[in-house]
């Protein structure tokens, strides 16, 4: 019996090793200031900050592009040796440009634009496909700050999205990151089926981005049938010689709760 019991225990741990280990993926978003604000004087700190936080993917908001200086979102994906995607909803020949960036040290295996239409000025809204160990997730990007920010508005731009992801997303995990003027609860309404990492977000706005009239701000929201919520928390460069600290946003840590198996995510 003793050896039976052995063997059982045995088998038991090998079956436990077998199981797949569910991935976990660390998104942040930020900000960065201005070239005019400096950022020149403190890129150097920013990028030994985010090298110790260590994310798979950084969406950087609000990228601000001219033709005389260096993208600062794709400066700090070559100083971090991420790659770098700047999305636009600007002519590439204009001298001053200004959208998102992803920066991401994953694979990555498809990407895509659209726009979402809330008023007169279109916004810019990205996707990127990437592998996570052997899983397949989707990243979607979006400002969703219309000229004209009226509910009916934000309400065009998130139809918009919703039809983008039904169309692109493939059934695979996905996750928006974005920056957000919605209220929290009008957010939830508009993108159902996603959740803010942020915990009580409305109470703690401040943290990612200062407002007024409740608007969310910047955030990743999950699918809550493909992500579990482990950890989030701010993102803040320390006081240096400008003797302030600086909020940059916030990073989410999750991990893919959705079973999935080698089949369905091999490279295509």
């Amino acid at each position: 019996m003793l050896r039976w019991g052995c063997f059982g225990l045995l088998v038991l741990s090998f079956s436990a090793l077998a199981q797949p280990v569910a991935p976990v993926i660390k998104v942040a978003s930020v900000r960065l200031p201005p070239v005019s604000e400096g950022w020149m004087g403190e890129r150097e700190r920013i990028a030994s900050l985010l090298a110790e936080l260590h994310p798979d993917v950084i969406v950087v908001q609000d990228v601000q592009q001219n033709s005389e200086t260096s993208n600062p979102a794709c400066w700090l994906g070559g100083k971090l040796r991420y790659s770098c995607d700047f999305i636009s909803a600007d002519r590439p020949s204009q001298a001053q440009r200004r959208g998102n960036a992803v920066l991401t040290r994953l694979s990555t295996l498809e990407d895509g634009i659209t726009l979402l239409h809330g008023d007169g000025t279109p916004a810019i809204a990205g996707m990127q496909r990437l592998q996570l160990q052997r899983a397949r997730l989707n990243i979607y990007t979006a400002r969703m700050r219309p000229t004209e920010d009226t509910p009916i508005a934000r309400g065009h731009q998130a139809a918009d999205l919703r039809t983008w992801m039904d169309a692109t997303g493939e059934g695979l995990p996905s996750l928006v990151v974005g920056d957000f003027s919605a209220p929290t609860d009008e957010l939830v309404r508009q993108l159902p089926g996603f959740q803010p990492a942020r915990r009580n977000p409305s109470a703690r706005r401040s943290e990612a981005r200062p407002s007024e009239n409740n608007e969310h701000g910047m955030d990743v929201l999950y699918q809550v049938r493909s992500f579990a919520d482990i950890k989030q928390q701010t993102i803040v460069l320390p006081p240096g010689e400008a003797g302030a600290a600086m909020p940059m946003g916030m990073m989410a840590t999750l991990r893919i709760t959705r079973p999935f198996d080698d089949a369905a995510v091999d490279t295509p």
